[in-house]
């Protein structure tokens, strides 16, 4: 019984020990064969537009978890993507996404370009924080308008203010007086407060800009804003509400204009010619005439005092050369002097622009001439 027993023991252990070694030798097997069945996809991800690298591409086979970014070269690498027929994608803030069907073979590189275009939608557009970041605007918890210079290219425009007026729900540009060369007075989501200052903060560019101007006695109040050519403009981006203080500090309570110019690309040089012309008429009938009579400056001497004739005959004359009358004193005359003042005033602007470049130098130049009699 125990030899029985024994060699019942001695045959299981060798059994086991047989299907212990297959099993190892099963296990081993496999790693070659697998390598054979996977394959490597490298390329290059490029703007369609200008045949430049993209960097930070994400570039991946959905559903495998295998996936890599471009480098500054534009260029992606993949290791092991199974052998056969794979769906590869190539996401980018600001493009719209590209998908290549490839055929992997096993042991061998395949090579796979993308060709990128910038994209339009809102929700993808990169705006810039007060940190500093690019971010897209679906990942930002405030609302941000943007204001296209793009869009406004056939429209009338001449200064900053006519880019904002109407454009964007809740931007008001509170009325000016019509002096010649008066900017409106920017209002985000109306005033919040009658002793403070409702302006908000701008910035130009990055750099933080004061709008206000020195203004004389008897004119309008400019704005500084209205110095910038819209024809620099590349697009406004505005933050309503406090939401900008969590992001510009308390002062930006009444939010925040930034105004980005335009950047030179590279490429030939590009030129650009804009002249416009404008006039302003004020009604004159809505005014009367203004009516008067020698010897109002008399007093009480009745314009028979030490004098009196001499400055009334002076009246008079002045009169005949201007006005071609000759009033006796006390006698009520009347003169519509409205449209010898107020006459049609005629606005000018000359624009002109060139950009261009290469890879690793782009500029753009610009200038403007505006003149305007009021």
């Amino acid at each position: 019984m125990r030899f029985t027993l024994s060699a019942r023991l001695t045959s299981g252990m060798f059994k086991g020990g047989l299907v212990l070694a297959l099993a190892l030798m099963l296990g081993w097997a496999p790693t070659p064969a697998a390598a054979q069945e996977t394959g490597t996809l490298v390329g290059t991800v490029l703007d369609a537009a200008s045949r430049r690298p993209l960097e930070a591409v994400q570039v991946y086979i959905g559903g495998t978890g295998i996936g890599a970014l471009t480098n500054a070269a534009g260029r992606f690498l993949l290791f092991n993507v199974p052998a056969g027929e794979q769906t590869l994608a190539a996401d980018m803030v600001g493009y719209r996404s590209g998908a290549l069907t490839v055929t992997v073979s096993a042991g061998e590189s395949v090579v796979a370009d993308f060709g990128l275009d910038q994209t339009a939608i809102a929700l993808d557009q990169i705006v810039v924080t007060g940190a500093g970041i690019a971010t897209e605007r679906r990942k930002l918890g405030n609302t941000i308008a943007v204001v296209d210079a793009a869009v406004l290219e056939n429209n009338p425009i001449s200064t900053f203010s006519d880019m904002l007026a109407a454009r964007v729900p809740g931007v008001v540009l509170l009325p000016t007086s019509g002096s010649t060369g008066e900017g409106g007075r920017i209002r985000i989501r109306g005033s919040s407060s009658l002793s403070q200052l409702n302006e908000p903060i701008i910035y130009l560019d990055g750099i933080r800009i004061d709008r206000s101007a020195v203004s004389l006695s008897g004119t309008g109040n400019p704005s500084r804003l209205d110095d910038i050519p819209p024809e620099s403009i590349d697009r406004i981006e505005i933050l309503k509400g406090a939401a900008a203080a969590t992001l510009y500090g308390t002062e930006a309570s009444n939010g925040v204009i930034q105004i980005f110019t335009k950047r030179g690309r590279a490429g030939a040089p590009s030129f650009n010619l804009t002249a416009d012309w404008s006039a302003l008429n004020v009604p004159t009938n809505r005014i009367l005439p203004i009516a008067d009579f020698i010897g109002r400056d008399c007093g009480s001497t009745d314009c028979t005092g030490a004098g009196d004739a001499a400055k009334l005959a002076e009246i008079a004359s002045r009169m005949q050369q201007r006005f071609g009358i000759t009033p006796g004193p006390y006698e009520v005359f009347t003169h519509d002097i409205i449209p010898e003042m107020l006459t049609t005033g005629i606005a000018q602007n000359y624009s002109a622009s060139v950009s261009g470049g290469v890879e690793s130098f782009q500029y753009f130049v610009s200038g403007r001439f505006s003149g305007e009699d009021g």
